[in-house]
């Protein structure tokens, strides 16, 4: 029997789950869960229906991936394996890679291309090889799905002599639509486009289960507005702030902290807070969010020639009914209805684990919800490499 501790850590949250593999089994025992953001003060892990603390998570949890391995430790048996959500592959990009010193000095690399993220990714793993330096560790990546894009879909518009071998789109996200490509894959839908929505935004144009195209490029930067990064920005505009005096630094804080829904509203990232606030510049921040989604899932759709199926997915996309509802509007005149009442009344705790369908008994494109699942595609590529490596 194979143990797998999955930690998913963003800049400022943190999401683990723990899992049992028996054959081809793969189950999970707990989950685990810390939003700074959100003004959580302690870790907390769920299993069979009750929640204890694990303490404070500690800078950059390290602390906090130094508890959930005692407790997988106590609770999972068996021999067990870490594997970690990391968000740029970058040249490394593509099937799940096993995390030393030398991997980690390697990925990086790449943080100035995921300044918000990468950082954050590989603390925890630095600080399980300090202490146990013998332990397996694997990292799975967000850019991985995206590996199947066509060249048209990965190369960016300038010189070769500028771009060299790293810079070019490379889609992220890819861990939550890996997962929706696997859940949906029993429905027999051919053309896919799913939206992941959360703290960054994204849409994927999937082609049976695999990508041809995403929002993303580079970085995690591109792509529609998001809570706080300003998605993609016409560049003349940032050439504009520069020669008017922002330096580097002060553009990035702009562009990664101090924009999006935050940057709109100058009131809060969360949609939560905005929608039903009542003031106009929150009503004016959640309809440019929605015209910038229906804007690149139409250029999605139009990658596939049109869609079988559009997927929502992330703590907004399974949360928020109005922004499925404002999207799919949109797309009335391809066919694409929602159950009005079924969509409202859905919110993310509702959710089923295999998803919620959403979309009218008349609709020619179905329209369905997912929880994300991120933990469940790191266990899964943790299992198979501790496997090919023979532990």
């Amino acid at each position: 029997m194979t143990a797998v501790l999955s930690l998913n850590v963003g800049s400022s949250s943190l999401k683990a789950a723990g899992f049992v593999r028996t054959g081809a089994e793969l189950k999970k025992v707990f989950t685990a869960t810390h939003d700074a953001s959100a003004g959580d003060t302690e870790l907390v892990v769920h299993r069979n229906g009750t929640a204890h603390t694990l303490g404070r998570p500690g800078e950059d949890y390290r602390e906090g991936a130094l508890a959930l391995l005692a407790h997988a430790g106590e609770v999972l048996g068996g021999r067990l394996v870490v594997g970690h959500r990391v968000v740029h592959g970058g040249r490394l990009s593509g099937a799940p890679v096993r995390l030393d010193a030398g991997t980690i000095d390697r990925l990086r690399a790449f943080a100035p291309l995921a300044p918000l993220h990468q950082i954050a990714n590989l603390a925890p793993a630095e600080a399980l090889l300090e202490a146990r330096p013998d332990l397996f560790q694997t990292a799975s990546f967000d850019t991985s799905f995206h590996e199947t894009m066509p060249e048209t879909s990965r190369q960016l518009p300038l010189p070769a002599s500028v771009t060299g071998e790293t810079l070019r789109r490379y889609g992220f996200h890819g861990l939550s639509f890996r997962s929706v490509a696997r859940r949906m894959a029993g429905h027999g839908f051919v053309r896919i486009v799913a939206l992941h929505l959360g703290g960054g935004a994204s849409v994927c144009a999937m082609r049976d289960g695999r990508s041809i195209d995403t929002t993303m490029g580079a970085t995690p930067l591109a792509g529609p507005m998001m809570t706080t990064r300003a998605g993609s920005v016409d560049p003349g505009v940032l050439l504009h702030l520069l020669e008017r005096g922002h330096d580097t630094e002060r553009l990035a804080d702009l562009l990664w902290k101090k924009s999006g829904l935050l940057g709109v509203s100058e009131e809060s990232s969360d949609l939560r807070d905005l929608i039903g606030s009542g003031s106009a510049a929150a009503e004016t921040a959640v309809e440019l969010f929605c015209a910038d989604l229906v804007r690149h899932t139409g250029a999605m759709v139009a990658r596939l020639g049109g869609m079988d199926a559009v997927v929502f997915t992330g703590g907004a996309g399974a949360g928020q009914p109005l922004i499925r509802e404002r999207v799919a509007e949109a797309f009335d005149w391809a066919g694409l209805r929602l159950d009005a009442e079924g969509n409202a009344a859905l919110t993310e705790q509702g959710v089923a684990p295999q998803g919620s369908r959403i979309s009218a008994p008349d609709s020619g494109i179905e329209a369905w919800v997912l929880p994300v699942d991120e933990e469940t595609e790191i266990a899964r590529d943790a299992c198979q490499l501790s496997e090919e490596e023979d532990l």
